[in-house]
């Protein structure tokens, strides 16, 4: 019997991922787009700052701080240049 392809390679694309974590995190649906931006850290280096910046705002923005910071830091680990990350990082530290 041949195996038929599902088409979910193109699905789980690291950049499909990104994109649709963008549109969950924009319709407020924060639980998925915190899980789309961690499997697409999990699999684009390039994209993993910024999808664990964005995790990180998640986080933060619900009441975990402490977890915020770690996602922070390691999406500094990805891209040390990741500004926005920087700034999120400097912000939520002096909270806490």
């Amino acid at each position: 019997m041949k195996i038929l392809g599902r088409g979910l390679n193109t699905f789980f694309n690291s950049d499909n991922l990104f994109k649709k974590a963008l549109e969950y995190d924009d319709n407020g649906n924060i639980f998925f787009a915190f899980h789309y931006y961690m499997k697409a850290a999990e699999t684009n280096e390039e994209i993993k700052s910024k999808a664990l910046n964005n995790a990180a705002v998640i986080l933060a923005e619900n009441g975990y701080e402490k977890e915020a910071i770690e996602l922070l830091k390691k999406s500094l680990e990805a891209n040390p240049d990741n500004k926005e990350a920087k700034e999120n990082l400097e912000y939520l530290e002096g909270l806490i």
